[in-house]
């Protein structure tokens, strides 16, 4: 799981101004468990905001240097106010239409809004629970395998833009090529110019050869 920021504040104006409130249905008629989760949701994205999260998401130099998307699906606007939640749950791997026979290998959360209380975005993993308040622009992307969540809101509204990733690079290669870059970011920031170009090369080998 990390945590980075990804949409400029140029982008979050462009993305925020097209939330039509009219638009946004109980949330609970994409989750079909009693109780599991009080929030509301709005599908119809405009194309333009596909396209800037798309965008980013492929273009990112983290993301394609860790993930190297495949397939990038945006899937919904969603909104928490007060009270509102999503206990743990593991999202579908399977793509709509699953005719196709696509599957998802990690989801994202890209909040639009920071002025809210309570509503940390939290995930179960292996070494326990991890939860963090997302700022404006900032994006948790998370293995889809991981029980994930939101915890009550107190104050305010959260609103975010959801969605999910397909990569051939593996979790285990995606954590080996996370180290690689920040070993080359280490070496860039020391202006060694040969080793920098060294590490950047084994990280562009291996992104390519996991990738296919």
């Amino acid at each position: 799981m990390r945590f980075f920021k990804i949409l400029s504040e140029d982008d979050i104006k462009i993305c925020s101004k097209s939330i039509k409130q009219h638009n946004f249905k109980d949330g609970k008629q994409t989750q079909l468990e009693e109780g599991m989760k009080s929030n509301t949701e709005a599908t119809n994205i405009p194309d333009d905001v596909r396209k800037i999260v798309t965008n980013r998401l492929y273009d990112t130099y983290y993301m394609d240097s860790v993930y190297c998307p495949t397939r990038v699906s945006v899937n919904f606007y969603n909104q928490y106010k007060k009270d509102d939640y999503y206990d743990l749950h593991i999202d579908e791997f399977k793509a709509q239409p699953k005719s196709n026979n696509v599957f998802f290998d990690y989801g994202f959360s890209i909040n639009l809004e920071e002025n809210y209380e309570g509503g940390e975005f939290i995930l179960q993993t292996p070494v326990g629970r991890i939860a963090k308040k997302l700022k404006a622009g900032e994006m948790a992307i998370f293995p889809i395998i991981y029980p994930h969540g939101v915890d009550k809101i107190t104050e305010g509204v959260r609103k975010n833009i959801v969605g999910w990733i397909s990569s051939n690079i593996s979790y285990e290669q995606s954590y080996i090529l996370h180290n690689l870059f920040e070993i080359t970011t280490y070496v860039g920031s020391t202006k060694d110019k040969n080793m920098f170009t060294k590490a950047n090369l084994i990280q562009n080998y291996l992104k390519k050869e996991w990738s296919n």
